[in-house]
Parts: structure tokens; sequence; C-alpha cells
């Protein structure tokens, strides 16, 4: 398709920018932080095997995210546009690679890997509080995808106050945990424990678990990049933008890189090592019980403002990429409202509820893949008949996420040389360093999170690959259907 045919260089007509700087570093903030603070670090400082080296990963995590927020930063501002890295990968490697991209996030990365995940988190702390019965976490992580997409649904003004509230009460929430750390570090004595039987959480390697602790850090940290899909709905974009990206990744680094000192102020290293569930044991050093709880709240607010945020950009997303296919034009906003765009909103919301059925019922589809394994010369492990685990979506959904990262990387190069003369308010410092610094970042991602899910040797492979090969007749059903739609309207006029 001809990329004059494309309206991913603008913003859908009838859209007025309605989001503030504020709005915007509250929506990047709360989709990075999700819950990874909260269950991560103990697992990064196991595999770092000494504190100061754990310490180092999350600040060269944060250093690499604000790299590639520079990047973005660049991007963004020269593409005003609610697609995000949809529109610079079509316009940078053309329609194929832009529709194999979308159709991913909308199968499997955004909606397994991430809307999924911490769906099922919120659902696991909920249940502590009060349990439904045998299917309570099902419920729950059901109702909290489908209840933050209604609220969505009615607007643009109420999915972004609901991500305020849930940033903001994620920041008092972090903020107690610094205040704890402070008071240890300066009145009190670290929690005492014996030192872990291993190191490297079980892994041999130095270099694996080197690896394995980055692949976990870059996990923490993912999310800075969504402020491009909100473009084209900032006031001031121009400058607001790479202010949004600059200041929400600065200061969840910072957030980061202090919560952990203070993990370590308060339990110690050993302790943190050894912590099934940190915050909760860090909060009931100076409260108790009452503490865990009140943390173990705090982490379902962080959870469900990850969900919120990712389902408010995947609609802008979606929606972009429905404009340009023919057939997924029911993907876009129509009528006095573009900027909702319903069917991209319940669509993340079905395949998310699909992927989550899917993790539910793994118990029977894995006994029927092992029925037909050995027609196929295939022989599976005791291992693949175990039960569902979201974890195992996001193992085989990493690998395909760094890919595209990486290519958005390099479309940065490719697009300076397409079109030199597109305007470009914000320029990266010191390129082409920085850029190339990061796709070196997205390289080695690649590489390791391919390697690690290869290890796993997860059952859901299966699911995300049949998934994703989906996305191949699709994408040449929809690119005669738009073509054809085209040459029609050629001949009408």
């Amino acid at each position: 398709m001809a990329e004059d045919s494309y309206k991913t260089d603008h913003a859908p007509s009838g859209q007025s920018p309605d989001l503030s700087l504020w709005d915007s570093i509250c929506l990047i903030v709360g989709i990075i932080i999700g819950a990874s603070i909260y269950q991560y670090p103990p697992n990064i400082f196991s595999y770092a095997g000494d504190a100061s080296v754990g310490m180092f990963a999350w600040i060269a995590g944060g250093v690499v995210s604000l790299i590639g927020a520079l990047c973005y930063a660049e991007l963004a501002s020269c593409y005003r546009t609610a697609g995000g890295d949809y529109t610079y990968l079509t316009r940078a490697y053309g329609p194929k690679v832009g529709f194999i991209f979308a159709w991913a996030e909308l199968s499997v990365i955004r909606t397994g890997g991430s809307i999924a995940c911490m769906a099922y988190i919120f659902a696991n702390y909920a249940s502590q509080f009060y349990n439904l019965g045998p299917n309570s976490i099902l419920i729950y992580a059901l109702g909290g995808i489908l209840s933050l997409t209604f609220i969505n649904a009615v607007g643009v003004r109420p999915g972004r106050r609901v991500q305020n509230a849930l940033t903001v009460s994620n920041f008092i929430g972090l903020g107690g945990i610094c205040l704890i750390g402070v008071w240890f570090a300066f009145f009190g004595e670290p929690a005492q424990a014996p030192p872990p039987t291993e190191r490297h959480g079980g892994v041999q390697s130095w270099w694996s678990a080197m690896a394995i602790m980055m692949v976990l850090v870059f996990y923490a940290y993912g999310g800075w990049n969504e402020a491009a899909f909100i473009a084209s709905e900032v006031k001031n974009p121009k400058r607001n933008v790479r202010r949004a990206l600059l200041m929400g990744t600065a200061l969840v680094m910072l957030l980061y890189v202090s919560v952990n000192l203070a993990y370590l102020a308060a339990l110690g290293y050993n302790g943190v090592c050894q912590s099934k569930a940190i915050a909760g044991d860090m909060f009931a050093l100076p409260f108790g019980e009452t503490g865990r709880k009140a943390i173990s709240a705090l982490v379902m607010i962080s959870a469900l403002g990850s969900v919120n945020g990712l389902l408010f950009t995947g609609m802008r997303l979606y929606g972009t990429f429905g404009a340009d296919h023919k057939l997924f034009t029911w993907l876009s906003g129509k009528g006095d409202r573009p900027q909702i765009a319903y069917g991209a909103l319940f669509a993340q919301a079905a395949f998310s509820l699909f992927l989550i059925a899917i993790v539910e019922s793994a118990v029977h589809w894995r006994r029927i893949l092992a029925e037909i394994a050995p027609l196929f010369n295939m022989q599976l492990t005791a291992e693949f008949n175990r039960a569902g685990d979201i974890e195992r979506i996001v193992t085989c959904t990493a690998p395909v996420f760094w890919v595209f990262f990486l290519l958005t990387g390099c479309s940065l190069f490719i697009l300076r040389i397409k079109e030199p003369r597109r305007e470009r308010p914000f320029l990266v410092p010191f390129y082409p360093v920085l850029p190339l610094l990061f796709c070196a970042a997205c390289t080695f991602m690649l590489y390791r999170s391919g390697m690690y899910a290869l290890q796993q040797e997860p059952a859901e492979a299966f699911i995300v690959a049949g998934l994703m090969l989906m996305g191949i007749p699709l994408g040449v059903i929809s690119g005669r259907a738009s073509r054809k739609a085209i040459q029609e309207s050629s001949e009408m006029s």
C-alpha cells in the first residue's frame, strides 16, 4: 500500500489534546511500576550474588531505559500520532512489518504478557483479602479487566482520573517504603537472616545468572515507551511528549533505586534474597500484620494502575492500526468521539480474557497436545503436563517484544535517512552513539530472553506461535482488501 494512503501520521479528526504533562507522566509511571518492584527484587539480588551488583543492575536498567526514552522522544515528537511504534515501523519498514507488530501486540504481547499478567497479580492479592471460592483468582482477574475496560469506554476523562488516582496511591506507598528504609539506615539495625544456601538463584554459570538478572530488571522497567501512543492527545506535544517520556522514566528510576536501597537497609542483603513477599516483610517490621495487609492493598492498586494504563494506550494503537487496514476498520474510533475506539478497547480485553482462559484450561489442552505429539515424532517431558502459569505466557512473549523494540530503535536511523527534511522538534543527543547503545541493549535482551524461553520449554509456546502465525494470512487478506478499496476509490474519482 502506498505510504500516502496511511493515516498514521495524523491524529484522528475531531480529536483535541486533553492530556496534560502530569496526566502523561502518571500514565507512564503507572504502567512501568506495575507490581514488579514488589516481586522481583529478591530474585534480582539473589542472581546478583552481592548487594552492590544488584544495585548496579537497577541503575544500569534505568540508564538504558532513559537512553531508550531519548530515542522515543525524537520519534514521538516527529510523528505525533496515536500509533506509536506501529507508525514508526510502518514508515521505516513498510505496512507488512507494521501490521505484524500491531497483530502481535493485540494477540499476545500486550494482552498476555502485560494485561493478563498484571490482572493475575491483582487477583492473587485480592483473593488474600477476600476469597471468592475455588475460582476466586479467575473471578478477580476477569473482573479487574472488564471493570477498567468499561471505565475507559465512558471517555478519556474517567480513564485519566482513575490512572492519576492509582499512580498517586502508588507514590504514597513507595514513599512509605523509602521512609522505613531511611529510619532503618540511620536509627535501626536491619533484620538478620541466615545466608542463603545458594547464590545466583540456583543457576550455575555466573554469566547466565547475570543475564537472567538483567532480563528481570528490564521487565521491571518495561512500559516507559507508552507515551508514544498518546502523542496526538497531549497538550503542547512538541515539548510535553518528550518531557513525559524523560521525566516519567527518570522518576521511576529514582523510585526503583530508592526503594531497593530501603529494602536492603531494612532487611539486609540476606533477608532480601530470602523474602517471599519483600514489601510485606518490610512493612511488617514496624506495623506487624496490619502493615503487611496495607502493602498487599498497594500491590493490588499498582497492578490495576498498570492494567488501566495499558488499556488506555492500547486503544490508541489499535485504533490507528484499524484506520489503516480495511479488514480491521472496526477497531478505529468513529462518530463524534474518535478518541474512544470501542472496537480496539474491547478487542484487547477479549484477547486478554482469551489468554487467561488458555492458562486456566492448560491441563486439558496440554493433555491433547501430549497425545498428538508422537504423531510428529515429538517427545514431551512430564513437566509438560503441569498446571497453567501466566508467567509462561510472559516468557514466550518476551522475545517477540524485544524483536520489535530492536526494530523500533533501528527505525530512528532509517527514518532520518528516508525523511531527512521532516521537522524534528527534538534530536537524540550524542547521535548515533546513544541510539546504537539502545539497539545493542535490545539485541542482548532479545538473545537472552529467547534463550531463557527455550530453557523453560513452555507449552504455551504452541499457543503464542499459533496466534502469531495467524497474522500472516490476516495480513495478506487485509492487504488485498485495502488495495481493492484504494482501486475502487480511484476509479470513482
